[in-house]
C-alpha cells in the first residue's frame, strides 16, 4: 500500500506528486498563479467525500487557477471516503481547469480575463477521473437519509481555457456525479476523450469549442433518467461546437441530445426534438470530418 500524503491547503509555490505516493486532498484545494504541479506518471490523487463548508462549492476540489500550470505524464483522480479509501460513490467538487482566455462562470466558480496575469499552462498525457463530483442530493452522515443540495457538479471541468493553454491529449471521466465533462466558454483540442456512466450528460459545451482528433467514446446508455444525453450544448455567450476530425474513431450510446446539430456524412440523422429519449448508437472511424453544434439553440 502506497504512503499517504494529505493535501489541506492550497499549493502556493511549485510542488512534485511523485509516483509511488497517494495524495489525498481535503476541502477546496488551489494550484495558485504561477506555480507549477508536476505530476509523474500513474500517480493517484483521492478527493475526500462529503461536506466541506469553507469550500466554494462546499466539497473537497481541485482548482488549477488562472495562470498555474500542469506538468504530468498520466494520473487518476478518484473518490474517497474520510479513511482516505478509494470509494465507488461521486460527493465531491472534482477537478477544475481556469484560463485567461474568456470570462466564465459555473457552480460558483468563476473567471475573468486578465492580461496582466500570465496564461495557465496545462500539459498532460491523460488526466482520468473516477466518481467524481456529485449529485444534486446526497446521503447525510448523521441521518442516513438523502438530503437535497439544489445544485450538482461535473466530474471535469474546464472554464475560460484557450488553445494556446490546453496540452492535455486525452481526457476519461467515468461514473461522475453530474456531466462527465464539462467546457465553458474555452477553445480546447484533445486526442482523445472518453466519458463513461455520468449521472447527467456526456458532454456539456457552452458556448465554447472542442476539438477532438484521434478518438470519441461517450457511454451514456439509456437508463430511468430523463434528460440525459450525449452532448449537451449551451449558448448563452455564443454557439457551441464539437469537431470531429477526419479518422477519429466515435463510439456513442446514447440519446443524443436536444435541439442540436450534427453534421456527417455517416453518422446517421439523430432525433434532436425536445424531450426525445430515443436511444441513438453509432460506432466506426471517420473517414471524413463531422461536426455536433448548436448556434442559437440550447
Amino acid at each position: 500500500m502506497n504512503p499517504i500524503e494529505v493535501i489541506a491547503g492550497n499549493i502556493k509555490k511549485n510542488k512534485n506528486l511523485r509516483a509511488g505516493i497517494t495524495y489525498v486532498v481535503e476541502g477546496e484545494v488551489h494550484i495558485v498563479k504561477g506555480v507549477t504541479l508536476t505530476v509523474e506518471d500513474r500517480v493517484t490523487i483521492l478527493l475526500v467525500n462529503g461536506v466541506f463548508p469553507r469550500s466554494l462549492v462546499r466539497r473537497s476540489v481541485l482548482i488549477f487557477d488562472q495562470g498555474s500550470k500542469l506538468s504530468a505524464k498520466r494520473f487518476y483522480v478518484k473518490a474517497a471516503d474520510i479513511n482516505h479509501k478509494p470509494v465507488k460513490h461521486s460527493d465531491n467538487g472534482g477537478i477544475w481547469f481556469l484560463g485567461n482566455f474568456n470570462d466564465a462562470s459555473k457552480d460558483g466558480v468563476s473567471v475573468k480575463v486578465n492580461r496582466k496575469n500570465p496564461l495557465s499552462a496545462f500539459k498532460a498525457d491523460m488526466v482520468a477521473a473516477y466518481y467524481l463530483g456529485r449529485k444534486d442530493t446526497y446521503i447525510s452522515k448523521k441521518t442516513g437519509k438523502e438530503l437535497d443540495i439544489g445544485d450538482d457538479i461535473d466530474g471535469v471541468s474546464v472554464l475560460g481555457v484557450g488553445p494556446a493553454e490546453w496540452n492535455i491529449s486525452e481526457v476519461r471521466s467515468h461514473y461522475s456525479g453530474d456531466d462527465g465533462f464539462d467546457v465553458t466558454n474555452s477553445h480546447i483540442k484533445l486526442d482523445r476523450l472518453e466519458v463513461k456512466h455520468p449521472t447527467e450528460d456526456g458532454m456539456n459545451v457552452s458556448s465554447s469549442r472542442v476539438e477532438i482528433h484521434k478518438s470519441l467514446l461517450l457511454d451514456v446508455r439509456k437508463t430511468t433518467e430523463t434528460d440525459r444525453d450525449l452532448f449537451d450544448l449551451e449558448t448563452d455567450d455564443g454557439a457551441s461546437f464539437v469537431e470531429l476530425y477526419r479518422r477519429c474513431w466515435v463510439r456513442l450510446d446514447g440519446v443524443f441530445g436536444d435541439q442540436v446539430v450534427l453534421s456527417s456524412k455517416e453518422m446517421p440523422k439523430p432525433n434532436t426534438k425536445d424531450d426525445n429519449e430515443r436511444h441513438y448508437s453509432f460506432s466506426g472511424q471517420l473517414k471524413s470530418s463531422a461536426l455536433v453544434f448548436s448556434i442559437d439553440e440550447d
